[in-house]
């Protein structure tokens, strides 16, 4: 048979086969079957709803606005109850100083007000008259100072502080006065520098922590503790720390601290004086002196025995020898006089260091 005869039966036999397609499957249930509608509307039921996607920024919070801080205007100070005059004036120069650094301070002034002035109504009625838009009010008794904040406009107290166990001590109180006063005028608060001088051999803590001598250090204002330790000894005693004006302590060995006033911008740091140095030496000296005295006392007694000893001896020889000194004699006579010389001088010379003694222990 001829190729191309067998091509073409070949090619008409698969083309038939090349062009069917596989007949469409019926669903073995109809789609409208009653219970499979019912079966699928419980399905619908039963899926939960899907819950939206929450934004990224939903999660935070809202920010909320930044509260200014409140401007305290001129403010009016009142200082009350039974404080020394020192104490109280030196209290309304701290208070002044901190109502300065207040915001939006102006220059403060002190309220003039009745004797009997203990409720608000005084305090703002003074604050009225004053021109002044905040009262600050210092009230001392029992050794507990109260600090309160009135807002004249409103008429009302609007802050509250109080520190109890304040000594009448002008720095301390001072100090007290400005801590409560800068709670309740200065956000930021308040701080001061101290600087501690000590000699080689003393250790210093303020506040428990190790101070080196000289270090300077900033300090929250109010009342600090100093600790002094030398030798095995320890001893405390309050550091006052201000806004208005600095100081130095300067403390000496084997002595209780003593202050030198000395200018600088930040704190203060005041401490009562001591006595000085010189009552020290001049009395160890004076007890050195009369100790020396004593001794050339008691060495001048020995040779005055001596020397009476080599007398009595050398007169006894010259009566026993009819009249005559032998040369042993003689030695005695010799050496009983000298030691009578030596302790006559030891005797001066006692006398003079008891009177240095007395002078230098009861004169300076």
């Amino acid at each position: 048979m001829n190729p191309r005869c067998m091509c073409a039966l070949a090619l008409a036999v698969a083309l038939p086969v090349l062009g069917q397609t596989e007949p469409q499957l019926e669903p073995l249930v109809p789609k409208d079957a009653p219970w499979l509608q019912k079966n699928q509307k419980k399905a619908k039921k039963k899926t939960p709803a899907k819950k939206p996607e929450a934004s990224p920024d939903a999660s935070l919070p809202p920010l909320a606005p930044l509260t200014p801080a409140r401007e305290v205007g001129a403010v009016g100070i009142l200082v009350l109850g039974a404080l020394p005059e020192d104490v109280s004036t030196r209290m309304v120069q701290g208070l002044k100083a901190v109502a300065k650094l207040a915001p939006g301070a102006k220059e403060p002034s002190l309220l003039e007000a009745p004797a009997p002035c203990t409720d608000q109504a005084c305090w703002v009625t003074a604050g009225v008259a004053g021109n002044a838009d905040h009262v600050l009010v210092a009230s001392y008794a029992q050794t507990a100072l109260r600090m309160r904040l009135l807002d004249v406009k409103a008429r009302k107290q609007i802050a509250d502080a109080q520190q109890s166990e304040v000594s009448e001590d002008p720095a301390e109180a001072t100090a007290w006065a400005e801590a409560l006063a800068c709670k309740l005028l200065v956000p930021a608060g308040c701080s001061g520098r101290a600087v501690v001088e000590a000699p080689f051999g003393v250790t210093l803590e303020l506040d428990g922590q190790p101070l080196r001598s000289g270090e300077p250090r900033m300090l929250p204002v109010g009342v600090h503790t100093l600790a002094v330790k030398e030798a095995g000894t320890e001893s405390t005693r309050p550091l006052p720390i201000l806004v208005d004006g600095s100081a130095a302590i300067s403390i000496a060995s084997r002595a209780p601290p003593a202050v030198a006033a000395v200018p600088a911008p930040a704190a203060a740091v005041v401490a009562s004086p001591v006595p000085p140095a010189r009552r020290t030496w001049t009395r160890t000296a004076g007890y050195l002196a009369a100790g020396a005295a004593v001794a050339a006392a008691g060495v001048g007694v020995y040779f005055g025995a001596k020397s009476k000893s080599d007398l009595n001896a050398a007169e006894d020889g010259y009566h026993a020898n009819g009249g005559a000194y032998t040369q042993a004699d003689l030695d005695k006579l010799n050496s009983g006089n000298s030691k009578a010389h030596t302790a006559n001088a030891l005797f001066v010379a006692s006398g003079v260091l008891l009177a240095s003694a007395a002078v230098l222990t009861f004169a300076f």
